[in-house]
């Protein structure tokens, strides 16, 4: 195989994931048919584990948590799946730190989603992973408008990452010409179900989206796209997705020429 077929699962945060654009997500990746698909971190919120005041309101217990994100992992397939770590997948293991440290080793993220028994492969919290020339981590211990250009500096080389909710491109180049890449393609979450951020800021800043890119294995570089979900639709291969409804079936509106 001269390419690969990447796809890219931002931040989730479920189970207070929007489920509109989830869904729009999951027939999205149907359309696409990736070879590779990366969960970047934060699939999981864990806010039951958070070390934050709770809002009794919308807080779910722990195992309920794990159910939801088991049930979305398993409507994912491909080749090959690389699930990275977020912040918040770490809020388990800070939590066992602090309560109950004896018991780290038998309630890790990997067990409790039995992520090696469905075929994912694991990259912890603050590590990095590579596709080709491609680097793929979480953060880079940074957030805000600016991080996409914290994390090319960081790594000195074409990245992906998530955080930060936002959806950015950036392309630089070094003194010789070198050009290198980094991309944030936006979350799949629900600002309404957020309550640390001021919902202003937050519809001004975040993006919901996904990412798709092809993997020329010869050279290996990977050709990034970004796709937002605007008003519940999307781009992809050609094709415009539409959810016009929490329970309507994907809409396929046209085919762009």
């Amino acid at each position: 195989m001269s390419q690969e077929r990447l796809f890219f699962v931002p931040d989730l945060h479920a189970p207070y994931h929007d489920r509109r654009a989830t869904a729009l997500m999951f027939d999205a990746i149907e359309c696409f048919q990736p070879d590779v698909v990366v969960v970047m971190g934060d699939f999981l919120d864990c806010m039951a584990v958070s070390h934050f005041a709770k809002d009794p309101s919308r807080m779910l217990k722990f195992e309920e948590e794990i159910k939801t994100a088991k049930e979305l992992l398993d409507r994912i397939e491909a080749d090959r799946k690389i699930y990275v770590a977020g912040n918040h997948e770490d809020r388990l293991r800070r939590y066992l730190l602090d309560k109950a440290p004896e018991l780290l080793p038998f309630n890790s993220i990997p067990k409790l989603l039995g992520l090696e028994k469905r075929g994912w492969e694991y990259i912890p919290y603050k590590d990095s992973t590579k596709i080709g020339r491609l680097h793929i981590t979480h953060d880079v211990g940074s957030a805000g408008r600016y991080n996409v250009y914290r994390a090319l500096d960081a790594f000195q080389a074409s990245v992906v990452t998530g955080h930060t909710h936002r959806l950015g491109y950036v392309v630089e180049g070094d003194a010789l010409g070198k050009a290198q890449v980094s991309v944030q393609f936006g979350w799949l979450g629900d600002i309404e179900a957020t309550d640390y951020m001021h919902r202003v800021n937050a519809r001004r800043n975040w993006a919901l989206g996904f990412g798709t890119g092809i993997h020329d294995t010869a050279t290996g570089y990977v050709y990034l796209r970004p796709h937002p979900i605007v008003n519940y639709s999307c781009e992809v291969d050609g094709t415009i997705l539409v959810r016009g409804s929490k329970k309507a079936p994907v809409r396929k509106l046209r085919v762009v020429a």
